[in-house]
């Protein structure tokens, strides 16, 4: 994944250690500051994983 090297531009303005990962494509939505290591489950709203958001658990 390309977008991880984002990561160490963020990493050097503080801590950067949350990340959002698509649930239908397993893709890197974005990243976020945290206190921890947390990782987010959403949507990414792209064609093939429109149905992803709209699942039961």
């Amino acid at each position: 994944m390309s977008t991880f090297k984002n990561m160490a531009k963020e990493k050097d303005e503080g801590s950067v250690m949350g990340l959002i990962i698509c649930s239908g494509c397993n893709e890197l939505i974005d990243i976020l500051p945290t206190n921890g290591v947390q990782i987010i489950y959403g949507c990414c709203g792209r064609e093939k994983c429109k149905s992803c958001g709209s699942e039961t658990v």
